[in-house]
């Protein structure tokens, strides 16, 4: 409606000249004494001709207004996809900062311990971490293109919590943090590839944060909810809301100059790609735990 009222406008120059068309036939008619009955054929004459320049005229207003439309549809959509791509660039451009930042340290750390007796082993152990974040960036980026590296099956826990295991050993060693896993026998519907990178991600943060105690991995079958639970500092009650936000390395992370926020936030993201639920308890000075709940199959 709105838009027929807007054409009606736009033709106003058309009403005009009907208008003084008739004014002056009709004056022509009267001065001349002539039948009105002609002037009556003649108007009916003139009203049709103008209807049917209307309908064009309307068909072709409304052709100009889808285009306009659809350009302007293009548009928007164009000025989305430039934002994306810069909001992307940035994203990317901030995380590569934080990870210099991040594998900076262990360099320094090799740097200093090089002239040290028990320089071989703490050089492993440096390396082994310059290496796990080299391979954090990789897989952040692939995140961004996930769709084709995605392979959701049946996927077998006990392999992927052990490969996980078997490489953060050495952490665990040198730490001397004990290990509390029992075989699950479990399988879940996932991607084999991504949840180990999640659950690695979930091990270091609680190797990172836990000077002594233990470790604890246990599975529940029946919520099909796999907890990974630690004896370390805890998080603040403030912080849990926070910690998946990109960067965000709260107060434990102002106390460990190796945090930078990008751990978690990857599980948070992995964990959304997957389909799977976290639930996070903590308490400082007592432990976290971190549950991750399967789809059902």
């Amino acid at each position: 409606m709105n838009r027929l009222w807007s054409f009606l406008k736009s033709e106003y120059r058309i009403f005009i000249t009907l208008l003084c068309t008739c004014l002056v036939f009709g004056g022509v008619f009267l001065f001349a004494n002539l039948d009105m009955q002609y002037f009556i054929l003649s108007l009916e004459i003139i009203l049709f001709c103008m209807l049917i320049f209307l309908i064009k005229e309307w068909m072709n207003y409304v052709k100009e207004e889808n285009i306009l439309q659809e350009m302007e549809n293009i548009q928007i959509e164009n000025k989305a996809l430039r934002n994306k791509m810069i909001e992307e660039r940035n994203d990317l451009e901030e995380y590569f900062l934080l990870w210099i930042h991040q594998i900076k340290t262990p360099i320094t750390v090799c740097n200093l311990i090089l002239g040290k007796p028990d320089a071989d082993y703490r050089l492993k152990e440096q390396i082994f971490y310059i290496e796990d974040y080299t391979n954090m960036a990789m897989n952040y980026l692939k995140l961004k293109t996930r769709a084709s590296d995605m392979d959701i099956c049946e996927a077998d826990l006990d392999s992927i919590i052990s490969g996980v295991i078997k490489k953060y050993s050495i952490i665990f060693i040198e730490k001397k943090i004990k290990l509390n896993y029992k075989k699950t026998e479990a399988k879940v519907v996932s991607d084999t590839k991504w949840l180990s990178i999640l659950l690695e991600q979930v091990i270091s943060n609680a190797l990172k944060y836990t000077k002594s105690g233990e470790i604890t991995i246990l599975y529940y079958k029946k919520t099909n909810k796999l907890t990974v639970k630690d004896t370390g500092i805890g998080i603040p009650s403030s912080d849990i809301k926070k910690i998946f936000d990109r960067g965000y390395s709260g107060f434990n992370g102002r106390l460990n100059e190796k945090s930078s926020g990008l751990g978690l936030y990857m599980v948070g993201k992995i964990a959304l790609l997957l389909g799977i639920t976290i639930e996070v308890k903590s308490e400082v000075n007592i432990g976290s735990e971190f549950s991750f709940i399967f789809k059902n199959r």
